[in-house]
């Protein structure tokens, strides 16, 4: 059995111990030791990361009461080690796990759920909970949660008998047996836990729901606390403000701004197409008569417009029609035909153009990687007159 000093002093940095086993793998070397600051991974918070004997330590895991370290380079069996966590890494995790509590036992208490599912990871952390959360509910919560934080709710960790726990209301995602570790935060929350946490709830600094999502008949949030809300609010204050420095107007306007740019946008969108469309039916009003292969090339025009005026050119009498815009390095294109198949085109342009697309006998749309004049020589030879 490991003695886990991370139970005795959370905020304990630094420690020495005696190694016990080393043995090499392929994801490095497997340390155990007679005692240990880094927590494992477990109960869906990641491990501790630092060094150890002056080699890093890359994972922790526990099996059986016994912790082995994952380390870069081996130790000598017996040596005493000088082991040193990764504090701000440890700090963060502590913010989060405690932040998650808070926020959990919250939820819990207004919902009578159970928080099914948890997981802290690099950039967020996600709580599963099985009853559905209304989203006008989220700012009442998240405020609920942060008054912990300001009115410095103690964070308290006990060991009670078993005669206590069973007499004590408490969260837990699974049937415990044994010793129960139970942290409690104010009139927050109680919970079974085995994670590492701050001593204080004013530590956390902040606790903010990012997202919330419908999750397999339930609820998943995201959420951000202490130093990642930080940096989370910081990036997105900046990126507020260029967008308001953009449109000339403070950033906590700038959302109101966009819109007004949206709807200037597809107001101009609608007169765009409008003088588009106008264009296609005088330009098949200038086919003649009984022509029947037109190709056409145009630029900036998406497969609608294409589509469109290679349909306008077909109800004009034309048979086939190519219609082509230029589309970065080479052309997209949409092909009609009322008679031959349209995919015979579409075959014939692979191997020469890089044709790339498909459709039905009487419609292809698709792209090609060729210049200009090979397309219009292609489509010569196949009796095609060329509008532009």
């Amino acid at each position: 059995m490991t003695e886990k000093l991370y139970y005795q002093d959370a905020y304990a940095t630094k420690f020495t111990a005696k190694v016990l086993e080393c043995t090499e793998d392929k994801h490095g070397y497997k340390v155990v030791l007679d005692r240990t600051l880094f927590y494992p991974e477990g109960g869906g918070q990641p491990a501790d990361m630092g060094t150890l004997g002056g080699v890093n330590v890359l994972d922790v895991h526990e099996k059986n009461d016994i912790i082995t370290h994952t380390t870069d380079k081996p130790l000598e069996v017996g040596a005493e080690v000088e082991g040193e966590i990764d504090w701000e890494r440890r700090f963060d995790l502590m913010q989060n796990h405690s932040g998650e509590h808070i926020l959990s036992g919250v939820i819990c208490g207004k919902y009578g759920c159970d928080n099914v599912g948890f997981h802290m990871g690099k950039e967020i952390i996600t709580i599963d909970l099985n009853t559905k959360i209304p989203d006008e509910d989220l700012p009442w919560l998240e405020e609920k949660a942060n008054e912990a934080i300001w009115t410095n709710a103690p964070v308290g960790i006990r060991y009670p008998s078993k005669e206590e726990l069973d007499a004590l209301e408490y969260r837990s995602k699974k049937e415990l047996e044994g010793q129960v570790r139970i942290v409690n935060v104010g009139e927050y929350d109680c919970c079974a836990c085995c994670g590492t946490h701050v001593k204080l709830a004013g530590e956390i600094g902040q606790i903010k729901i990012i997202g919330a999502q419908n999750y397999k008949g339930g609820t998943r949030l995201e959420l951000l606390c202490g130093k990642r809300a930080l940096q989370d609010y910081r990036k997105k204050n900046d990126v507020a403000n260029e967008a308001g420095r953009l449109l000339s107007v403070p950033g906590v306007k700038a959302d109101s701004a966009v819109k007004n740019l949206l709807a200037e946008r597809d107001e101009l969108i609608q007169t765009l197409n409008q003088l588009k469309w106008k264009y296609f039916t005088q330009k098949a009003e200038q086919v003649a008569e009984g022509t029947e292969n037109i190709l056409f090339f145009g630029d900036g025009l998406n497969s609608k417009d294409m589509t469109h005026f290679a349909d306008l050119l077909l109800k004009k009498g034309a048979k086939r029609t190519a219609v082509f815009s230029k589309n970065g390095e080479g052309f997209a294109f949409v092909l009609l035909s009322t008679e031959k198949d349209a995919r015979t085109f579409a075959d014939e342009m692979k191997e020469p153009f890089g044709c790339k697309g498909g459709g039905k006998p009487d419609a292809v749309q698709g792209r090609v990687s060729a210049e200009k004049k090979e397309l219009m020589a292609f489509f010569e030879g196949k009796g095609f007159l060329i509008e532009e």
